[in-house]
């Protein structure tokens, strides 16, 4: 399980660094891609302390929904056991975020235990920096998918002149880098590593297209073909451009594992077999449900079976890592290893030959119910 340790600030201690002081800035620590530290000057120092035992091995740094040139484009993470000497031991330069609200993770180059961290930030022109968010991690995340094997992203606007697409435009400023970040993202959730055995996916051609619906994928790896509605984007754009992000991202997933996930064997196909099509649509909206792009606590409720597909489905399945963390993986490697593949077996599979779907679909339900009754 990810061990996730936010960013406090030091709130009774003084530090400066090269003549200028450090910032304090709760909003770091948020957990709220919407809330910034806006602060004005070429270099900008934010002090940070560490109250984990253990060396900082990855973190994440976020772009916030401003105009692009208010993001940070180098850094340097510090580190120092008294707050007056410190080290360098992760410096980035150079760097492009590929839309609003996008993160970055990196591994530490040098990690050391250290009481206190420091991030000292530049931007590309200005003088206004706009950092919404920092995480720090005691592992590093970046292990076993260094070697991931990113496809060749094709992107094309058909629909260039319309609204959805200038809103989409001021959301994605690099759309290849954009999608290629999260082919990645799903397989990270699908799959225990990247040497796990999974569709060769070596093109993906994206488009937006003006069209009633929402998105679709086409075509079957090494080239898949995935298609957005500029209808849908201007709609998803009405309250916010951060929702737009949600929605986006979240279509992006869903779509996505359709390129990566297994399918079923010995059971007919998608179009032939309902099974077929509610593990599919069930796992790609688990996926989603995983990346926290559902507000799960809304749209979540008693009834329906495990067979009705997409949401229905997909958040039994994601609920299922409550009781096991490498649920949803599990689940997956279920419909690759299972020469007959089935629901029942795909439970027995992850849990054990005394579970079954019934069983676990009940006490799924009990929960939604108490949960309801709150």
């Amino acid at each position: 399980m990810k061990v996730l340790v936010w960013i406090s600030f030091v709130l009774s201690l003084f530090f400066s660094c090269s003549g200028k002081e450090a910032q304090e800035c709760g909003t770091l620590q948020d957990g709220d891609l919407t809330t910034v530290c806006r602060v004005v000057g070429e270099r900008n120092r934010f002090l940070l302390n560490w109250s984990q035992e253990g060396a900082v091995k990855s973190y994440k740094i976020w772009s916030s929904g401003e105009i692009p040139s208010r993001d940070p484009v180098a850094w340097q993470l510090k580190g120092s056991v008294d707050g007056k000497s410190w080290a360098v031991i992760d410096e980035q330069r150079e760097q492009a975020f590929c839309s609003r609200y996008q993160e970055k993770l990196y591994a530490v180059k040098h990690p050391e235990s250290y009481n206190y961290y420091m991030l000292e930030v530049e931007v590309s022109r200005g003088d206004t920096v706009v950092l919404p968010e920092v995480e720090l991690y005691t592992r590093n995340l970046t292990v076993n998918w260094e070697h991931f094997a990113y496809p060749e992203v094709v992107f094309t606007d058909e629909d260039d002149t319309s609204r959805g697409s200038a809103y989409y435009r001021q959301l994605v400023q690099i759309p290849e880098e954009y999608i290629k970040y999260h082919t990645r993202k799903v397989a990270e959730i699908l799959y225990f590593k990247a040497s796990d055995p999974m569709p060769e996916v070596r093109q993906i051609d994206y488009s937006l297209k003006n069209f009633n619906g929402v998105s679709y994928k086409g075509g079957e790896p090494p080239v898949v073909h995935i298609v957005y509605s500029t209808q849908h984007i201007e709609k998803s754009a009405e309250e916010s451009l951060f929702k737009l992000d949600a929605e986006t991202r979240g279509v992006l997933y869903h779509e996505l594992t359709h390129a990566y996930q297994q399918e079923p064997k010995n059971i007919g196909s998608y179009g032939t077999n309902k099974t077929f099509w509610a593990c599919i649509e069930g796992l790609a909206d688990a996926v989603r449900a995983e990346a926290g792009l559902f507000d799960v606590k809304t749209l979540r409720k008693p009834g329906g079976n495990w067979m009705d597909g997409y949401k229905t489905t997909g958040f039994f399945i994601q609920w299922l890592t409550t009781k096991d963390p490498d649920a949803i993986r599990k689940f997956h490697q279920s419909v690759r290893d299972l020469e007959t593949w089935s629901f029942d077996g795909a439970i027995k599979y992850v849990f054990g030959e005394q579970q079954s779907i019934d069983g676990m679909w009940q006490e799924y339900q009990a929960f939604l119910t108490s949960e309801e009754n709150k």
